[in-house]
């Protein structure tokens, strides 16, 4: 997606079936999967290839999350399954100010942001925008790699296409940020983001809408076609990007694994599983 995530995770693989990493798990298991916060293996996957990578590799777990719109393979190896999941894409034009293909509630939450006296700045604090989605990820119960997030970051500012912003309230303070990165196909995406929680009621969503009209209007101008909000399949996240008028695009994930193993999946990895 990015050579970033090269950067990164100079042990990946990258093949022919796309990019992906072997990790060792818990309880002595392993898996191949795609690369930690990438949002699919690249836009280069064989379908050939994948049927190879999924029937050749011997991790316990193999979980490859192919590029929106990319159908998934005709007749998977034995012990694998596809699970469809989506991303959510808007279309840009340098011609059109993208705010104003939103849907009213969001166009009047965008300017009683500016009203009142939200502001939107550039951001290189690695620091400030891994706190930044890291609480939201702990909100939600999730755990995740800090320091390889902080090195993933540090990673894609070095891209040109990669721009961090924070918003501000009247009074100075950070309410919410994100980091907005390009994929090589005029896509900008809505990669990683997070908020503070705010002593006014809605503070926070707002200084998030007011993030993202800024982030299309800027991609829009570097020539992006397309703003990809960044593939979230959990229901409250989903249902605000909905809200910014944003169409679904279907994604699948591959998915093969151990029989022995899939009720211990099954358990702590439902989303692995086909619903």
């Amino acid at each position: 997606m990015n050579a970033a995530w090269d950067r990164t995770f100079p042990d990946c693989t990258n093949s022919a079936a796309g990019r992906s990493k072997a990790t060792k798990l818990k309880w002595g298991l392993s898996a191949l999967a795609t690369l930690p916060w990438a949002q699919d293996i690249g836009p280069t996957a064989d379908p050939t290839a994948l049927k190879a990578a999924l029937n050749n590799a011997k991790q316990t777990l193999v979980v490859l999350d192919l590029p929106a719109g990319m159908a998934p393979p005709s007749d998977l190896p034995p012990n694998s399954w596809t699970v469809a999941r989506h991303t959510r894409q808007s279309a840009l034009s340098a011609e059109n100010d993208p705010i104003e293909a939103w849907p009213s509630t969001r166009r009047k939450q965008y300017r009683r942001a500016e009203r009142e006296g939200m502001t939107v700045h550039p951001c290189s604090d690695l620091t400030l925008m891994v706190e930044l989605h890291q609480a939201a990820r702990i909100r939600k119960g999730l755990t995740s790699d800090e320091q390889a997030l902080k090195r993933l970051l540090k990673e894609l500012l070095r891209e040109t296409d990669t721009h961090a912003w924070t918003v501000q309230d009247a009074q100075g303070e950070v309410l919410a940020g994100g980091v907005f990165h390009g994929a090589n196909d005029g896509r900008c995406i809505y990669g990683f983001g997070g908020q503070f929680r705010s002593e006014r009621p809605g503070d926070s969503s707002r200084a998030t809408v007011l993030l993202i009209g800024h982030a299309m209007r800027h991609a829009a101008q570097m020539g992006a076609h397309t703003f990809d909000f960044g593939g979230s399949m959990d229901q409250g996240v989903d249902r605000f990007y909905a809200e910014f008028g944003a169409p679904i695009k279907t994604k699948h994930r591959l998915v093969r694994m151990s029989p022995i193993w899939r009720p211990l999946f099954r358990w702590r990895r439902p989303d692995l599983f086909a619903t």
